[in-house]
């Protein structure tokens, strides 16, 4: 098991390998519009445009785009609900004890987050921003995203050379703790 956890009221990304080791720390924001009332309907309980609720999710594959994009940079990884196949590896391994709708993956409890109650197949962990000045820069900044997990870019494309290799035969668990801070912009 790879383990990421958002630490989202510090604008934080932590990275744990399958010993549990912090591999790398980085800057990060769950911040979304739609917290701010910006989308009509979209406040907590989490409409389309908030951030994802705490949880435990699981990662799909990374996606490196050919031709990057202002709004979401360089790539993206899904982030997912988590499913029935995943959930029964980690038990296995020991990584993961369930109680109800709740599992303490990583040493952590929380609950297994249904992005599926609120109408959401998954969000993404991305880079880029529309709104910054320069999206594509190394260093483009954290700006709010429509219910993703913004990176800088130079952050995202390493963590996205560290994930892809890892993918076939391991569950990469994405962990969500707190409300975001706010960006302000």
């Amino acid at each position: 098991m790879i383990h990421l956890v958002a630490a989202r009221s510090q604008n934080t990304l932590k990275v744990f390998t399958r010993d549990g080791s912090l591999w790398e720390y980085f800057e990060s924001s769950g911040d979304a519009w739609g917290n701010y009332g910006v989308v009509e309907g979209a406040l907590p309980p989490w409409g389309y445009d908030c951030w994802a609720p705490v949880g435990h999710y699981v990662l799909g594959p990374v996606d490196v785009f050919d031709t990057p994009i202002a709004s979401e940079g360089y790539g993206q990884i899904p982030v997912l609900d988590v499913d029935a196949g995943s959930l029964a590896k980690l038990m296995q391994g020991g990584y993961a004890t369930v109680n109800g709708l709740t599992a303490t993956i990583g040493g952590i409890e929380a609950p297994l987050a249904q992005l599926s109650q609120y109408d959401r197949s998954g969000i993404m962990i991305h880079c880029g921003g529309s709104n910054s000045p320069d999206p594509l820069a190394d260093n483009q900044g954290l700006f709010r995203t429509y219910g993703c997990q913004r990176m800088l870019n130079v952050d995202w494309k390493e963590l996205a050379a560290f994930l892809q290799p890892l993918q076939d035969g391991n569950v990469i668990v994405f962990t969500t703790l707190e409300t975001p801070a706010s960006l302000g912009q």
